[in-house]
């Protein structure tokens, strides 16, 4: 009787350990990719309208980019909330990692910004660089929560589920990638690496929170090696 207790408590400590699977689908990322995609002509719209200047949407500040990024936030999960009424943000990912993962991850942040930067010199390339408010708002915040949000926390887990994880991390590294718009080989490079980067620590610490700092600290790196 002892043996079953023990044996019942493992069982339960390893299934608490478990990775939950995503109960969404491809069908709610389709959703949340036609908001995305509709974001463009409506821009264009408020520019015909004179709601928006051409100048102002070809070199968007602060203000409208801020904008932009917390309806895309916002979109992704009511997307998940109004569909299927469940929690969004811990299924998503966003949990406090282990002790490991939070010193590993702005580690891995700092030497992918090192590595990037480097090769990025060694093909006569430079990392843009911006403003401070702006790699503050943007990139040490906004932006990791909603790409961690999207790319590592709702599509890598379905994508996994369909083709297994290593393949899912590449995957989801190119499109990640080709979100970003890169203009060359170069660019193609840093950003496929380091979504791979991120995508292996999301899998291995099972959170979004982690790949987030390690975003946060790649991108915060990046803009003082691209100042020094």
């Amino acid at each position: 009787m002892r043996f079953d207790r023990c044996a019942l408590v493992f069982k339960l400590m390893r299934s608490g350990l478990e990775e939950e699977k995503p109960y969404w689908s491809y069908e709610d990322i389709g959703v949340f990719s036609l908001v995305l995609a509709v974001l463009g002509p409506i821009l264009h719209l408020f520019t015909r309208f004179h709601l928006l200047s051409r100048s102002e949407l070809e070199n968007p500040r602060l203000g409208l980019q801020f904008a932009l990024i917390v309806s895309l936030i916002l979109a992704l999960y009511l997307v998940l909330k109004l569909r299927h009424r469940r929690p969004v943000l811990r299924p998503l990912g966003w949990v406090w990692p282990r002790t490991a993962y939070v010193i590993v991850a702005p580690l891995l942040g700092v030497l992918l910004a090192a590595g990037v930067a480097f090769y990025l010199r060694v093909h006569g390339q430079s990392a843009p660089t911006m403003p401070l408010v702006e790699i503050v708002v943007l990139g040490l915040v906004l932006g990791p929560i909603l790409e961690e949000s999207f790319f590592r926390g709702c599509l890598l887990p379905v994508v996994a589920n369909t083709v297994g994880k290593n393949f899912a991390v590449v995957l989801t590294a190119l499109l990640f990638a080709l979100f970003h718009s890169p203009a060359n080989l170069a660019h193609w490079a840093s950003f496929t690496g380091t979504g791979v980067a991120y995508g292996w620590i999301r899998v291995t610490s099972r959170s979004s929170t982690a790949p987030a700092l390690a975003h946060a600290t790649y991108n915060l790196t990046l803009f003082l090696l691209a100042r020094s």
